[in-house]
């Protein structure tokens, strides 16, 4: 059949649009002969048994649309093999294993649909035939779409062993601190894995490109290298994946899930960085241009602090602190977070007040001492409450000085310095709040200047400058 559609059509070499339309049905339509197919088998199995005797009449029928489905099956698979980009060997097989299922199932109806004249010495060897065809095919099928090793990745090593694979590799430990992280490691492979390798495997190698290692994908496909080391507007790599999502070059492409906008910035800075096969962000980064993205992505970003479980505090504290003018409340059911908050006392905060509120500390998260009359020297002592998230120290006279001792505020998120005198040395600052995700500086000493300075270094930082949120 193959021959005279090739004489009569001459497709196979540049087989038209439609036919390739067609061929993407194969997907669909695959899964009905083997839903078909295998209740059949369990119902000519069941009717076995007494109980099941009636569905003898009935079974024919399930063997005929097996057959009808596996027919379409194979004729749209073989319309999407036009298309090209396969494992030639797997997809001989694959084609013909195919073949034998639609062969199988057409003897199955034949032999049942007449009642009573076959014998059970061809009936069920050839159900359990009909059985592992439709396995194996069913295997070459998963190879051809993700590759030779799909099946058996995360089996046990002794199954491994006995398919003629090697051990599994034992994974990389995951990322938890930045400068562990590998650009290609831990960052650009694991991307490739998950949204570019079910297209470009040994299985299914499109544009003749693997992208399964460094050393496949600096090879480069059929037109070419596609990453040119130091330039990643030269290379076709980054290009295709730099693409709106409609144009017709953009990868990956069949609808699948495409990179993120930070998986782009990640793989166009590995590229400009010479597409190395292993190196730290750290290190490669010395312009900290890409280390506040990398953070973000693997997660490092995230507070750890709710995870942790505290003791709950000292009732009697509790009661000072509210006679003293703080709004005590407990943030969480099922733990003792607490947020504090003196800003509607209508006093100014002393060194007493501070000696209560440093025996929280374990327990306060949040706290708002806005207009509260804190001086640098106070700010000395509040560094010490490491676990805050949220701090609020707008309308105080404060200044560059004391902000330098928050430094060891690793868990905060949200910052507030409206109408204080803090300046240029929060510079020196931000870099160790790792966790940082606001800062309010409207009406501080910040110019335009350097709040666009620090929205450049911080791409994922929010501030609000002057009624400004820069994003």
């Amino acid at each position: 059949m193959e021959l005279v559609l090739m004489l009569t059509f001459g497709f196979l070499e540049d087989p038209s649009d439609i036919l390739i339309f067609f061929g993407r049905f194969h997907p669909l339509v695959v899964h009905l002969p083997i839903g078909f197919l295998i209740l059949a088998i369990i119902a000519q199995f069941a009717s076995r048994w007494p109980k099941f005797q009636p569905l003898k009449p009935f079974l024919h029928y399930l063997w005929g649309l097996g057959a009808i489905s596996a027919f379409l099956a194979v004729l749209f698979g073989y319309l999407l093999s036009l298309s090209g980009d396969y494992d030639t060997d797997t997809l001989f097989w694959h084609q013909w294993s195919g073949i034998m299922v639609l062969v199988l199932s057409l003897a199955c109806y034949s032999l049942f649909k007449k009642q009573g004249k076959n014998t059970p010495f061809v009936k069920w060897p050839l159900v359990v035939l009909v059985a592992i065809t439709i396995t194996y095919t069913g295997h070459l099928g998963g190879n051809l779409t993700h590759g030779s090793t799909y099946l058996l990745e995360y089996a046990p090593n002794p199954v491994r062993g006995m398919a003629g694979l090697p051990p599994k590799k034992e994974p990389r430990p995951k990322v938890t601190l930045l400068d562990s992280a590998d650009i290609y490691l831990d960052l650009v492979q694991p991307m490739m894995d998950a949204k570019c390798i079910s297209c470009h495997n040994p299985g299914k190698k499109k544009g003749g490109l693997l992208l399964t290692s460094h050393t496949e994908l600096m090879k480069g496909g059929e037109s070419g290298e596609v990453v040119t080391m130091g330039d990643a507007e030269a290379s076709e790599l980054f290009r295709r994946i730099a693409l709106p999502e409609d144009h017709d070059d953009f990868m990956p492409s069949e609808g699948k899930r495409p990179l993120t906008e930070e998986e782009v910035d990640i793989i166009e800075f590995w590229i400009t960085t010479g597409a190395l096969p292993k190196g730290y962000v750290t290190e490669l980064d010395s312009k900290k241009e890409i280390i506040e993205t990398v953070n973000t992505y693997l997660g490092l970003d995230q507070n750890t602090i709710f995870g942790q479980t505290v003791e709950p505090p000292n009732t009697m504290l509790i009661d000072s602190l509210t006679d003293n003018g703080f709004i005590i409340n407990r943030l969480m059911r099922d733990n003792y977070f607490l947020d504090a908050n003196f800003s509607l006392s209508e006093r100014e905060i002393t060194q007493a007040d501070l000696d209560l509120l440093m025996r929280l500390k374990a327990q306060l998260v949040w706290l708002d001492l806005s207009h509260s009359g804190v001086t640098d020297e106070h700010l000395q002592q509040l560094g010490q409450l490491e676990n805050l998230v949220k701090l609020n120290l707008s309308g105080n006279a404060i200044s560059d000085t004391g902000i330098q001792h928050l430094s060891k505020l690793t868990h905060l998120e949200s910052l507030n310095l409206y109408n204080t005198k803090v300046s240029g040395e929060l510079l020196n600052l931000l870099p160790k709040l790792g966790k940082l995700k606001s800062i309010y500086l409207w009406k501080t000493h910040i110019g335009d200047t350097l709040a666009i300075q620090l929205q450049e270094e911080y791409k994922n930082l929010t501030i609000v400058y002057e009624r400004e949120n820069f994003e």
